[in-house]
């Protein structure tokens, strides 16, 4: 589990394809002194697990199904992501529950720069703006943000000094496609209502 608050920036510095999907390298493991094989790690919001390790990098494998369903997929070589160490017994409870489970990839349809800061516009399908809730809590490349307003099909968040400082989020840009997952919270309250909500036949 995670909370969405970044804790550091890499760099990929290498993909390979292997049996069962790709390799990525990543630069930007030496910020993480904790890091060890096995353990969990967001990157751009997608849960992997650390496969091998070395003084300021490390290797994560991606199945086929995650590349297709993430923007994990189209990652260049030099390319930044962001970082976030899996939550531990008895570390701060910032930003909001999140599983690294993305939910839908979103594309940039407005990015507006006004003020020292960012309101950026996301178009959705559907079945994943059903879960979107208005001032509630959604991630972006594993960034935890509140949704500023919402319509039918998009939703738009306030991007504040801070957090284009500390993520990658400060480059985005329209077209751009991103990885979203909604507030975990609203997905389980809506799965159940609609398990109760199917009539039950009798025998």
């Amino acid at each position: 589990m995670f909370t969405g608050l970044v804790q550091g920036v890499g760099t990929v510095v290498a993909r390979s394809v292997m049996a069962g999907g790709q390799r990525l390298t990543i630069d930007g493991a030496r910020q993480f002194a904790a890091l060890r094989l096995g353990d969990s790690i967001s990157v751009n919001g997608v849960c992997l697990t650390v496969a091998d390790r070395a003084a300021d990098q490390f290797c994560a494998d991606v199945i086929p199904q995650t590349l297709s369903m993430t923007t994990l997929g189209s990652l260049a070589v030099g390319e930044s992501v962001n970082l976030e160490l899996a939550l531990r017994m008895g570390d701060p409870m910032g930003g909001h529950i999140v599983q690294g489970h993305v939910d839908s990839i979103g594309e940039v349809a407005c990015v507006d720069r006004t003020d020292g800061g960012v309101l950026v516009r996301v178009q959705l399908n559907a079945q994943a703006m059903d879960l979107v809730v208005a001032q509630g809590s959604i991630t972006l490349q594993g960034v935890s943000l509140t949704i500023a307003n919402r319509a039918s099909n998009w939703f738009e968040v306030a991007l504040i000094p801070e957090t284009l400082a500390r993520t990658t989020l400060a480059s985005v840009a329209v077209g751009q496609r991103l990885n979203v997952e909604v507030d975990a919270l609203a997905r389980m309250i809506d799965q159940a209502v609609r398990r109760h909500s199917i009539p039950r036949t009798t025998g």
